[in-house]
């Protein structure tokens, strides 16, 4: 059952209740009234909303009001919001006429037919709030659970590592102060485990004297703790003194034991407590320690200075012998080998968490039909009644926790499908389209508190970051984990949906849960399919709708746009992002409560002016919309504007008039300097709350006499994170020479100097490019710029020299292209001071025609943090500096002579050598020296004819390609002393006419090998047998390969196996058939073959089988009708074997009718929708 969270939106409410614009309006008796009685009732409802909150779950009637009550809140807040853009609305009017007087007294004084109802709405809206309004009794305390410090360790997998990690954190020496050791995760990933496998280690029991585990739950108290722990010491209760006198007890009675504490389940962070426990541990023996279990990553940051160690997921193997313990007797597994492949789908959805792999496998343990695991398999966890009173009451606990601001935020985010890309920025300003950021008693901007929101939530783990900005500072794209997902619909109830359209139907795949049709429904999420409707026919049921994310891309988007206005007129949140539509309707302008419209990576040319009637519109997103060319010439108008996304939009030519009138814009990535004086770049300095990242193009349109004096005035004021100032149009990866025709004529240097000057960012800039700049030198305020994490010079050829960036003591990322003038780079690129870049992590030097030598201070001390470096199309360099623990290197398009240099590193781990036409061999000491090699890649050497036989000595190397090596002929013997090789990829090496027979015996690790367009191998080694580990074969386009090794039943880890294009191959291999682990099987373009495998019914776990350009196949071995798992067969070009398998009368139909996804020749001959979710995993 969902809960329904009503106090933030009566906070909001009561705010809005009491604002300004209420005011206008409330002047008219009768409104007035009504609004005041509403005002004086709200307080008294606030008083109980939060017991009663609490209590729904176990009382219907508490839940029922609370629901009537959230109804009825949000109609009061679409009344406000009427109220609110009629009077935003009519001051547009009076500002387009150009009448400012007396505005308010007009507006209360020429009421229209729609003011006279506010009134009787408001008080209808009144009367419904009184609906059975009590109050309710506070619980104490929520159910506790309690733990203990054992633990059965033959059931639990896959935490060996993590002990280890603890334990040795647990050894180590401490000094008066107490460690303490967090361990974070989300509920159910085993915290409470891991502290029970590490408090019982025979090396722990020995190395502390005294041993105390204390469970928390949402009850930190103090003195409650101080009581426990003193049990374990004294063994006797100490209830009835006070805190002052237990510390005492405790000091004395811990004496000199070391001793280890466990704190399992912490929630509470307040300092205050955890300071009263923590202070009487102070100076007590060296090298005791405390172990404390949380969600919260503010509980982490509390307790410790130190990093909390953060539990991971388990591996899909370990959760799979976990799910397998319970869901079979011992051993039993083998005896129901159709259970397994459903078993092991089962197991992907469980995402490594052990709570959910516990549950089902416990739930399934008496269950042997194909259909009651099928069932399972395809069912939402939070859905399933068997796992859920387990699960979710689990995960229920973090939510409950949640300060009420809080829970409709994460409840908000159910409306995103599972694994969606939460981008941050976007998310909080879509809160703040939905009124659920409250500033009314805060300094800060309602962006600054949804960030507060968002890392408050992401501290207790609701979200999970996955891709960080281009400098690699700041995480900004989230996904939430299935089963926090699974929560937040749990919670979130009938107002927010997800809707997925089947592969096949135009109509909607059920959603069990919905209760009472679409009527209720106020967030929604579409992903379609092109042969379904783009807009469900039920959802336009919905006519309160708020948000809608339309997130398929489709080509059919533009004749939508009527229609769904017409349907949805109170949308605040619209989500068009990647629709294949070159024009906006106009009816865009009926939106007029919209707050967010992301039109993102659209097709769109032009913008209609009606958009311009969007006056609540606050977020624009227009961002990668590559055929925009305008602007409406009314964008002012929109002056609710906050942020307005134009980045990428390379067609976008100039700004709109008067873009300076918009007050309250704060994000603005790109300004495009104008060739007209009202649309210069005075526009740009009359925006006051910029902040973020800009970028300033065609810098070369402001005239040589332009005023310019304010531009370092307005730069000191604005916080800019992020600073691009362009010149023409600058192709990044292009030299200069090669850009667009449009290239505007190249000034005076010394002009582009001057106004270069002029843009002197204040200390917050972390980024910097330059891109375009005809200057000789660069202003010397860069060396100044101590918080520059990354810097970007593209294509300023003039320059003759870099400018001093050595000293700048935070630079991580340096990328430098297209300086056609630089021949020499010396020691003033690093600066006078001892430790050049001390922080620099990655460097880039990309298209210097003319650079010859680097050279470096001479200093150990230089470049000591330099990971990567990439030198690129620099044809005459020869000589570069060293550094000391470089990691991975790219050498691309260079002398050969360079590579000689790199043979004096000894630290890389990865290394990447391509398009260098001359080199005819490697350096032995550049493979001796760097035995820590991980991955090693010699592509587009066409002179290279050997590698050296000491590549035996990268005993680390996990990954090694050859592509485009015209001269190679063989791989060297030393290929087997590579016992970490992970991957192995040939590609394209014309003379490499065989592998060493003896060269695959070493290769144990060996799980991914790719052959591909080597037409002079005619065979493989029998040596493969040793590649036990193997999971994915590719042979492809080697036209005279004959024979495979028929030993392919060692192969026993082999997953996925592609034969394509071998044209005289006859037969597959015999033990092929004895591969029970083989999912994915491919056979394309092989004409001579003429049979697969009789005995293909031991490929128990065959999921997926493709036969194309096979014409000889005549037949389908009788055993594939045995193949329970398959999923999909697909049968292309071949005409015999494609009669055979017609519908219904085939002679091979009965061999496959079985198979829910059929493709023969061209047709679609089965697609059942029962299934299509197993697509998924494949």
């Amino acid at each position: 059952m969902e809960a329904v969270i009503v106090a933030p939106l009566l906070e909001v409410l009561f705010g809005r209740l009491t604002s300004s614009v209420a005011g206008e309006v409330q002047t008219r008796r009768d409104f007035k009234k009504e609004m005041e009685k509403l005002r004086n009732m709200l307080p008294v409802i606030q008083g109980v909303i939060e017991d009663a909150e609490e209590q729904q779950m176990k009382d219907k009637k508490v839940r029922g009001w609370l629901v009537k009550l959230k109804e009825v809140a949000c109609e009061a807040d679409d009344l406000l919001d009427e109220i609110s853009t009629l009077l935003l609305r009519r001051l547009l009017m009076e500002v387009t006429n150009g009448n400012y007087n007396d505005l308010s007294y007009r507006l209360r004084n020429r009421p229209s037919n729609t003011e006279e109802g506010f009134g009787l709405r408001l008080r209808q809206i009144r009367q419904r709030t009184t609906y059975k309004c009590s109050p309710y009794k506070r619980s104490d305390t929520m159910e506790r659970r309690e733990t203990g410090p054992y633990v059965d360790e033959s059931k639990v997998f896959g935490r060996d590592e993590d002990v280890k990690k603890i334990v040795e954190k647990l050894l180590s020496g401490s000094g008066p102060q107490v460690p303490v050791i967090p361990i974070v995760g989300i509920g159910g990933m085993g915290k409470t485990t891991l502290a029970q496998l590490v408090y019982n280690d025979p090396r722990v029991r020995r190395h502390f004297e005294l041993e105390m585990w204390v469970s928390i739950n949402d009850n930190f108290n103090s003195k409650r703790i101080i009581n426990q722990m003193l049990d374990y010491v004294t063994k006797s209760s100490h209830d009835s003194l006070q805190i002052g006198v237990l510390q005492s007890q405790l000091r004395q009675s811990l004496g000199g034991k070391r001793y280890l504490l466990v704190l399992d389940d912490v929630w509470n962070h307040d300092q205050d407590e955890w300071d009263k426990l923590i202070n009487p541990l102070k100076g007590t023996a060296d090298g005791s320690k405390i172990i404390l279990t949380t969600r919260s990553e503010a509980v982490a940051a509390i307790t410790s200075a130190s990093p909390p160690y953060r539990l991971e997921a388990l591996s899909k193997d370990d959760c799979w012998k976990l799910f397998k313990q319970l869901a079979f007797s011992e051993g039993k597994e083998d005896e129901f080998p159709s259970l397994l492949p459903i078993g092991e789908q089962i197991v992907d959805k469980c995402k490594g968490v052990p709570l959910v792999a516990k549950t089902l496998g416990s739930l399934l343990r008496l269950k042997r039909q194909e259909t009651e695991w099928s069932n399972v398999q395809k069912s939402e966890l939070w859905s399933n009644n068997g796992g859920e009173n387990r699960i979710l009451t689990i995960l229920r606990l973090s939510y409950n926790h949640l300060p009420s601001h809080l829970k409709p935020c994460f409840a908000y985010c159910s409306v995103f499908p599972k694994n969606y890309e939460i981008n941050k920025e976007k998310l909080i300003h879509q809160w703040v389209a939905q009124g659920l950021i409250d500033d009314q008693e805060s300094f800060l901007n309602m962006e600054d508190i949804g960030n507060e929101y968002f890392n408050n939530l992401l501290m207790m783990s609701f979200f999970q970051g996955i891709r960080k900005s281009d400098d690699d500072e700041v995480m900004t794209e989230f996904t939430m984990h299935d089963l926090i997902h699974d929560l937040a619909k749990s919670v979130s109830g009938e107002e927010f949906m997800t809707l997925e359209h089947d592969n096949v139907r135009s109509n909607l795949i059920e959603i069990p849960y919905l209760t009472d049709g679409f009527s209720k429904i106020r967030h929604a999420s579409v992903v379609s399919n092109p042969s379904s409707c783009l807009i469900p026919k039920a959802l336009c049921k919905a006519k309160k709708l708020r948000t809608l994310n339309l997130l398929s891309p489709r080509e059919d988007s533009e004749q939508v746009l009527p229609a769904l206005v017409s349907t949805f007129k109170h949308l605040r949140v619209l989500n068009l992002s990647g629709y294949d539509t070159k024009r906006l309707h106009r009816s865009i302008g009926g939106l007029i409560y919209l707050r967010y419209l992301d039109l993102s990576y659209t097709l769109i040319e032009t913008m209609p002016a009606t958009i311009c009637d969007l006056c609540n519109l606050q977020t624009l997103n227009l961002s990668n919309c590559s055929e925009l060319r305008e602007l409406p010439r009314g964008t002012a108008r929109l002056i609710r504007l906050r942020h307005l996304h134009i980045d990428n939009c390379a067609k976008l030519d100039y700004m709109p008039p008067s873009i300076g009138n918009l007050c309250q814009l704060r994000t603005l990535p790109v300004f495009i300097v104008g060739c007209k004086i009202e649309d210069d770049i005075i526009q740009l300095l009359t925006l006051r709350n910029l902040e973020g990242n800009l970028k300033i193009t065609h810098l070369e349109r402001v005239p040589i006499c332009h005023e310019i004096s304010g531009i370092p005035r307005w730069m000191s004021s604005r916080n800019f994170y992020s600073l691009e100032l362009s010149w023409g149009y600058v192709d990044e990866g292009k030299s200069a020479s090669n850009t667009s025709s449009r290239q505007s004529p190249r000034r005076n240097p010394l002009e582009d100097e001057n106004l270069c000057y002029c843009f002197e960012p204040n200390h917050c800039i972390r980024n910097l490019s330059i891109k375009g700049y005809s200057g000789e030198t660069f202003p010397d305020w860069m060396k100044g710029l101590e918080n520059l994490t990354q810097v970007n010079f593209i294509n300023c050829k003039n320059c003759e020299s870099l400018p001093t960036l050595g000293q700048l003591p935070v630079l991580k990322i340096l990328n430098i292209q297209g300086m056609e003038s630089i021949v020499n780079i010396g020691v003033e690129f690093s600066g006078e001071g001892d430790r050049p870049f001390p922080s620099l992590k990655e460097l880039t030097l990309r298209d210097f025609p003319a650079l010859q030598t680097w050279r470096s201070k001479d200093s150990v001390d230089a470049f000591t943090c330099l990971d990567r470096l990439i030198i690129s199309k620099c044809p005459l360099l020869i000589t570069m500096p060293w550094f000391p623990s470089l990691q991975n290197l790219e050498l691309q398009n260079c002398n050969d002579k360079v590579v000689w240099p790199a043979s004096d590193l000894n630290s890389l781990s990865t290394l990447i050598i391509d398009f260098c036409q001359e080199l005819c061999f490697l350096p032995k000491r550049l493979l001796q020296s760097n035995s820590r090699l991980k991955s090693l890649t010699l592509t587009s050497c066409p002179k290279l004819s050997s590698i050296p036989e000491n590549l035996a000595n990268l005993t680390a190397l996990e990954s090694l390609k050859i592509a485009w090596c015209d001269q190679l002929d063989t791989l060297p013997h030393g290929l087997r002393n590579l016992t970490s090789l992970k991957n192995l990829e040939i590609i394209e090496c014309p003379n490499l006419s065989c592998l060493p027979e003896e060269s695959m015996e070493g290769l144990c690790s060996l799980r991914s090998f790719s052959i591909e367009n080597c037409p002079s191998l005619t065979s493989l080694p029998m040596g493969m047998k040793h590649l036990t580990a193997l999971e994915n074969l590719t042979i492809m386009y080697c036209p005279n390969m004959v024979h495979l090794p028929d030993n392919f039943q060692c192969l026993s880890a082999l997953r996925s196996m592609a034969i394509l294009s071998c044209s005289e191959i006859a037969s597959l291999p015999e033990g092929l058939q004895h591969i029970q682990k083989l999912q994915i099987l491919e056979i394309r373009g092989c004409p001579k073959l003429t049979e697969l495998p009789e005995r293909v019914e031991h490929l128990v776990s065959l999921r997926s089988l493709t036969i194309s350009e096979c014409p000889n196949i005549k037949l389908l071995p009788n055993g594939l009708q045995r193949l329970t798992a398959l999923q999909h067969l697909s049968i292309r070009d071949c005409p015999e074997l494609e009669q055979r398998c017609k519908r219904g009368d085939g002679e091979d139909w009965q061999k496959i009718f079985h198979i829910p996804f059929i493709y023969v020749g061209s047709s679609a001959l089965q697609q059942r929708q029962d299934i299509a979710s197993t697509s998924q995993n494949l």
